[in-house]
């Protein structure tokens, strides 16, 4: 685990939602000094009771925390990511302050982030943890603690970067993600973006497919009491997550969640045509989909 000043002991969290509040806990409990950046004033109401070291609004005048920090971790939305960026690079950041975000895709936010990398040093990042629940006031400690983290280097080389090498870089961010007990592992934009949609994106309009499918039997949803078992509760759980935030991270993964939905939609129409046959091999299907499962949350 992280000590004090084994690593970077100096961090702004630009964006004090459930995942940068949650990470501002952790940094500050390891010893860290933490600012951080949020423009909902409501939210930076919730923020006091966390007693930081300091919060800004968007709209403060934040540069001597961008000046003096380690590392600058970009907690919002991915559709605002590039223009914090644009903004951290009229900064006069430290020669080794590195910067890495937590959305959900990257494959555009990678290609649009090499435009403004001259003056600073970025790797992306996904962290595969969070909650269907939202805000700081739902933040807690050790959300990353042994979460994967997908960190994508820049697909090309960075020009003019000091004492920080590409490689140095990276693995500055890696020892990060460590010091909080996640698991970094390093992928191409690209196939992270592939990956998400299968893992994550994808999953989440399946749940909502499942809870829309209800309107088919629209007499349960007059019931005084729960119709459902556990099984539809698990299933739906993630289609009560935060509409507005993920209508952004589908939209940018639009290429890679239609690739996912032509995939489910052809086997479903093989599964379709087997049981209408009579020869759907559920029992082989369960068990098999019980060991891709295992394989997958063995360490959950």
């Amino acid at each position: 685990m992280h000590t004090k000043g084994q690593f970077m002991n100096s961090y702004v969290i630009w964006g004090m939602g459930l995942l940068g509040t949650s990470l501002a806990l952790d940094l500050k409990k390891l010893g860290c000094k933490v600012a951080g950046i949020e423009k909902s004033r409501e939210y930076i109401e919730v923020l006091q009771k966390y007693k930081f070291d300091k919060i800004y609004h968007t709209s403060d005048d934040f540069q001597e925390s961008l000046r003096s920090c380690d590392g600058i971790i970009i907690a919002t939305p991915v559709d605002a990511v590039y223009e914090i960026l644009e903004q951290i690079a009229g900064a006069s950041l430290p020669e080794n302050t590195w910067i890495t975000d937590m959305a959900s895709t990257k494959g555009e936010l990678m290609k649009k982030a090499s435009h403004c990398s001259k003056n600073m040093h970025f790797v992306g990042s996904h962290p595969m943890t969070g909650s269907d629940l939202n805000g700081p006031a739902h933040a807690r400690m050790d959300l990353f603690a042994g979460a994967t983290i997908y960190v994508t280097p820049l697909p090309q080389p960075q020009n003019d970067m000091g004492n920080l090498s590409d490689r140095i870089l990276t693995e500055n961010v890696c020892k990060f993600w460590k010091s909080l007990g996640a698991h970094p592992y390093e992928i191409s934009s690209e196939i992270h973006d592939k990956w998400a949609a299968y893992l994550s994106h994808g999953l989440h309009l399946v749940s909502c497919m499942v809870s829309c499918l209800l309107n088919d039997i629209p007499e349960v949803l007059e019931m005084s009491h729960p119709p459902a078992g556990g099984s539809f509760r698990d299933i739906t759980r993630v289609a009560g997550s935060n509409p507005e935030l993920w209508s952004g991270i589908i939209n940018s993964n639009s290429k890679e969640v239609t690739a996912y939905l032509e995939s489910m939609e052809r086997l479903i129409g093989d599964w379709k045509r087997q049981l209408q046959e009579k020869n759907l091999p559920v029992k082989e299907i369960f068990m098999k989909s019980a060991r891709i499962r295992s394989a997958i949350v063995k360490n959950k």
